[in-house]
């Protein structure tokens, strides 16, 4: 089942946008024409994340989700709680295989 949460891109300013994520991939979605096209539908796959955090900047939740490639993407997700539990879902059925 998907679910969607409102999430700003930080890269080189703040870019507004969402999140929908499935069973299999995040995929963060911005209609800002100035950003690369593979950074205006940014798919991350679950088995493809090596680890996430989760800290507060200024009154901002700010995840950090680190590819296994060395990319690192950096996010203020509005429903901060639902988010990480998604994480920590993925994260333990991603050690299950």
């Amino acid at each position: 089942m998907k679910q969607y949460y409102a999430a700003s891109f930080c890269r080189e300013g703040i870019l507004g946008g969402g999140i929908a994520a499935d069973d299999d991939v995040i995929t963060y979605k911005t209609g800002k024409a100035t950003v690369s096209s593979r950074l205006r539908n940014l798919e991350m796959k679950y088995r493809n994340i090596q680890d996430f955090s989760h800290k507060w900047v200024l009154c901002f939740p700010v995840f950090t989700i680190s590819m296994n490639d060395g990319e690192n993407y950096r996010f203020i997700i509005f429903s901060p709680k639902r988010f990480n539990a998604l994480l920590k879902k993925s994260e333990t059925l991603n050690r299950d295989f």
